[in-house]
Parts: structure tokens; C-alpha cells; sequence
């Protein structure tokens, strides 16, 4: 690879480490099935996967200005990104993982701080942020709904009232 080459994937990976949630992934043991299936799941979601050498990760993180990740960098390690949700890719791998004994989450930059392999348990059970939205959304409708239920229910009583009173007159002898 030469330095224009080396360059160009640096300065690729200085976009990915700015990405909402960033995993790094140790695939010792895996087959090439296994990491195929993981590709496939990925792509998917729409979360993208590579591998990169570890001197050029480094060189991308210093450049980022991501600090205190670059230890994570050591053996085989492949990257996985999603530029929409920090918390779906945490899922997806703990899924696929779950009843494999090789590979394993290293660790994981989830909206520019460092979580390390054994959090990743809690970040995979946080709500995504399509799930933040739609809660968001709802906490937003309530006193709308409350108000409109209010407001129906006043004529609603009126009307009820009157046709008490309209029975009880009628019911009456004059």
C-alpha cells in the first residue's frame, strides 16, 4: 500500500470514528461463513464493517482527536459503524456472538466515549434513537390528548345533564 493509498484510508476512517457508535471487533476463530452471515446482518441494518491495519486506525483516531481508544487496536480487528444509531450495532453483535465461542466485542465508541467490552451489555439495552424519537413524540401528544379529551367531555356532561333534567320534568305530573 502506498502512502497516497495509506492516506486515503486514514482520512476514511477519521469520517468513521465521528460516526454515533463505532465497535471494534476481535474475529479470531470466526469462518469465513460466520463472518459472511455477520457481513449480511450488517449490511442489512445498514451498518457498515472493515478491516483496517492498526497503525493506520491509531494515525485516523489521533487525527479525530478520539483518545483512550486506540488500545483497543492490537490483533486482528475489524471496525463496525452505523452512521445513523449508536445502540443498533451493540444489538446485532451481542445477537450474532451469543452462541459463538470465538470472536468478541473489544470495545466500542458510542457517541464519542469510550465503553469497553464488558458494558456493552447496558448500551445494547438503551433505547435507539428512533425509540427516543417515538417517546419523545408521545411525552409531546399527552396533553394534547388529555386536553381533548377534557374539552370533549364537557358537552358530553352538558348534554347528559340536560336530558336528565328532561326526564325527570317529564316524569313529573304537571
Amino acid at each position: 500500500m502506498n502512502k497516497e493509498e495509506k492516506n486515503t484510508v486514514v482520512g476514511e476512517f477519521v469520517t468513521v470514528f465521528g460516526s454515533p457508535g463505532v465497535y471494534l471487533m476481535d474475529f479470531k476463530g470466526l469462518n469465513v461463513a460466520e463472518i459472511t452471515e455477520l457481513r449480511k446482518k450488517l449490511r442489512e441494518a445498514r451498518i457498515s464493517m472493515k478491516v483496517v491495519k492498526n497503525t493506520l486506525a491509531k494515525r485516523a483516531l489521533r487525527e479525530a482527536g478520539v483518545e483512550n481508544f486506540d488500545s483497543f487496536f492490537s490483533g486482528p480487528t475489524g471496525v463496525i459503524w452505523s452512521k445513523e444509531d449508536s445502540v443498533i450495532p451493540a444489538r446485532l453483535l451481542l445477537v450474532f456472538l451469543k452462541n459463538r465461542a470465538h470472536g468478541a466485542i473489544k470495545a466500542g465508541l458510542v457517541d464519542g466515549s469510550v465503553v469497553k467490552a464488558e458494558q456493552m451489555e447496558i448500551v445494547s439495552k438503551l433505547p435507539t434513537k428512533h425509540e427516543l424519537y417515538a417517546q419523545v413524540a408521545s411525552a409531546l401528544n399527552a396533553p394534547m390528548v388529555k386536553l381533548a379529551r377534557v374539552l370533549n367531555a364537557l358537552p358530553t356532561k352538558l348534554v347528559r345533564t340536560v336530558d336528565a333534567l328532561r326526564e325527570k320534568k317529564t316524569g313529573e305530573p304537571d
